[in-house]
């Protein structure tokens, strides 16, 4: 499949929770009720220049953007990729169902101490969900952000977040961690 996008992603683990970034507001979606809708994705985002192609610092350099305070040496990251994957949008975003753009992007798993406290930087929000809730969650399904709306950090405390987002996240990812789980058990 030739793609139109290619990056990196973080399967972050923070103790034991998982950390997605929800995307900035330009990103956002307009529902047919007049509310918006966020994507909420895994930390990491295209390569660009400055990555020298390589999809690892890709992913360390869009970490230390997206999240505040943190320094390189808080991040372990896996010294290859876990999975590669190469999607359409609409395959995940529920709210782009018609869109033809495709992507490529490397996995790598993170794992940030807990001792670092999180903060979104240029995000509006970061997600820190629990690992048991991630696993019961419907990925790449719209819904209320009642739903976790417990494990949002904003960015500022009158940021507005909206009441609907969407987890775009392949289901490689679920399978990933619970297999690290069992292994751990």
């Amino acid at each position: 499949m030739d793609y139109n996008v290619f990056g990196a992603e973080g399967i972050v683990i923070h103790g034991d929770k998982i950390v997605l970034g929800m995307q900035k507001t330009k990103r956002w979606y307009p529902l047919e009720n007049g509310k918006q809708a966020a994507i909420v994705k895994t930390l990491g985002g295209a390569v660009e220049d400055q990555d020298n192609n390589n999809t690892r610092n890709a992913l360390i350099r869009e970490i230390l953007e997206e999240v505040e305070g943190i320094e390189e040496k808080d991040i372990k990251v896996s010294q290859s990729p876990i999975f590669t994957k190469e999607i359409k949008l609409g395959e995940l975003n529920p709210y782009e169902e018609n869109s033809m753009l495709k992507m490529k992007a490397d996995f790598y798993a993170v794992e940030i101490p807990t001792n670092v406290t999180l903060k979104p930087n240029d995000l509006p929000a970061l997600v820190e969900i629990p690992k048991d809730q991630f696993f019961k969650m419907n990925l790449s399904s719209d819904s209320l952000l009642g739903d976790i709306k417990n494990y949002v950090i904003k960015r500022e405390e009158k940021s507005t977040i909206p009441e609907n987002y969407a987890i775009m996240a392949p289901k490689e990812i679920k399978d990933f961690l619970m297999k690290r789980e069992e292994e751990n058990t």
